[in-house]
């Protein structure tokens, strides 16, 4: 009975150890599309109409970075916007309001992209520690360690640093930052705030000069 139960606890020890190390593992990336952002409801200002989509990174399957988004309050915003007018509008010439009084600014997608990245290098912490031991051989009563840190931590880490170069190549891709929307034309892309996860809507108005 004691032998059974000293069993059970190991395989419970096994089985909390990989659920814990696969919830640890480096997470793939996501290509962003703004071809699948469903923009629906649009709302009319003198100057622009726009729609806007948030929780981009969750609703495209980038768990990883969603939650990164939650824990550090940041959030990539997709945005589709149209120039009503004869003139062109720099998106920089633009305000952001939470809640249609609340101001607000975006960051730089390199500040984003710094907030929620996966930390690559922290693999290679997986290198000297993680080891399993097989059964004996019949008639041994010797463990062999057969460790499986070192080709672990760089598969990990291989994943990971491209994940990082995936989604820094479309933020940069779809940034809208400093862009000009043309007259009688739109643009599609995103940006990035801070502080926003209490916002029910975001409002955007054109500044005047």
């Amino acid at each position: 009975f004691y032998n059974k139960r000293k069993k059970m606890r190991i395989s419970n020890i096994y089985i909390l150890f990989i659920v814990l190390f696969i919830s640890s593992c480096a997470r793939p990336y996501r290509k962003l599309s703004m071809s699948e952002i469903p923009f629906n409801e649009f709302r009319d200002e003198i100057k622009i109409s726009y729609s806007i989509r948030q929780g981009v990174m969750y609703n495209t399957k980038n768990r990883f970075y969603a939650k990164k988004e939650f824990k550090k309050n940041v959030n990539l915003i997709a945005f589709k916007i149209i120039n009503k007018t004869e003139l062109p509008i720099n998106i920089n010439d633009l305000k952001y309001y939470c809640g249609a009084t609340i101001p607000l600014a975006p960051i730089s997608i390199e500040e984003y992209y710094k907030t929620v990245k996966q930390k690559a290098e922290l693999y290679w912490l997986y290198s000297p520690g993680v080891v399993v031991y097989p059964r004996p051989p019949k008639g041994s009563k010797k463990f062999i360690p057969l460790p499986f840190g070192i080709p672990l931590a760089a598969i990990n880490y291989g994943v990971s640093l491209k994940a990082n170069k995936k989604m820094m190549r479309d933020l940069q891709l779809l940034d809208l930052s400093n862009k000009v929307i043309q007259p009688q034309d739109s643009i599609e892309g995103i940006l990035t705030f801070k502080n926003v996860d209490n916002c029910g809507d975001i409002y955007i108005s054109v500044k005047e000069n």
